[in-house]
């Protein structure tokens, strides 16, 4: 049986990074962390903390990547909600033998962690972000940064 550990992030496509993130810093006393291009996506992010929740604000950084896609396709809002698992390759596994399948069929290394997307068609309109961390992985709100 698959086992989610707990929520690590909620994902947010934004069209102005810097004005979603003046508006969580200045309403809710949110904390920002750094800005990082991912040019693979066509897009940059920041996480800003609210309360015990990451928030990953994403802007497109060009027309043809994957948040300006879900910009034009559904609007600003709820991208995907990220999940810490123990073993990725084996919960991968897992989703497979029951019909799912992932949006990238191969563990992608973004920032030292091993991704795998599942399809907001598999569950109800909402993307999971499957994500296995490393060993001395301490948070975006880190030394890790």
């Amino acid at each position: 049986m698959m086992k989610l550990e707990k929520i690590t992030e909620i994902g947010v496509a934004v069209r102005d990074l810097e004005k979603t993130t003046k508006l969580l810093v200045d309403v809710f006393g949110a904390q920002a962390g750094a800005i990082y291009d991912v040019p693979l996506f066509g897009m940059r992010f920041r996480m800003v903390k609210l309360g015990d929740i990451d928030v990953e604000l994403m802007e497109p950084i060009s027309d043809d990547g994957i948040i300006a896609k879900h910009i034009h396709a559904r609007g600003e809002g709820l991208h995907h909600i990220a999940f810490a698992v123990d073993n990725l390759e084996k919960q991968v596994e897992s989703l497979r033998a029951k019909g799912f399948k992932p949006v990238n069929e191969k563990p992608l290394e973004i920032f030292g962690a091993k991704v795998v997307f599942l399809h907001p068609k598999n569950f109800s309109g909402i993307a999971f972000e499957l994500v296995e961390y490393p060993d001395d992985w301490k948070g975006w709100f880190s030394s890790n940064e």
